[in-house]
């Protein structure tokens, strides 16, 4: 399988707060590992607010729930401070290491979990390397982005371009509506 082809995500919603999870459920999904920087909350935000810790005790009646980032500890510590959701700091998406890691911690297996990101070249194409859905969002503020993200994205631009000739339904179905910024 292409490179391109492994950051083709499941789906594409706007936020994580427009995912039908209720369907996850019927559909067998477990366990919900979400991304933190730019997917949770932006980079220049510290810690999660009490819209977000509402959200995420709402779905842990449901769903083991994990924040996989490749942030260092003190910066995911200090944003789940106020919670106690489980979590992996310096989760070095794309690799299998940290993935293989939360899948321990919540004894799920990769076909039980979806991974929510925003980020093709990090969340999406992680996931997709242990054959485990995954779900893009839009990034909550993309100006906020560090430097390697911006690599990231640049690199993503090209992958993108790739996929429209390629797979062009797919791009349309999952694709199009990210990268128009809808």
């Amino acid at each position: 399988m292409a490179l391109y082809q492994k950051c083709i995500p499941s789906d594409y919603v706007a936020s994580i707060f427009e995912i039908d999870y209720q369907n996850l459920k019927k559909q067998g999904i477990k366990s919900l590992f979400f991304d933190l920087d730019n997917t949770v909350i932006p980079y220049d935000e510290t810690e999660l607010s009490s819209q977000h810790i509402a959200f995420f005790n709402t779905l842990k009646k449901d769903f083991n729930v994990l924040i996989i980032s490749n942030s260092g500890y003190p910066r995911v510590s200090n944003a789940l401070k106020n919670t106690d959701l489980p979590y992996i700091y310096h989760g070095m998406k794309p690799t299998k290491i940290g993935l293989k890691k939360a899948l321990k911690l919540v004894k799920s297996s990769p076909q039980e979990t979806i991974l929510i990101g925003d980020q093709l070249m990090t969340d999406i194409f992680g996931a997709s390397r242990l054959k485990m859905r995954a779900i893009l969002v839009k990034a909550v503020k993309q100006k906020s982005d560090r430097w390697m993200t911006k690599i990231n994205r640049k690199i993503e631009k090209m992958v993108l371009k790739k996929i429209k000739k390629k797979e062009p339904k797919l791009y349309e179905e999952r694709l199009k509506a990210y990268v128009e910024g809808k």
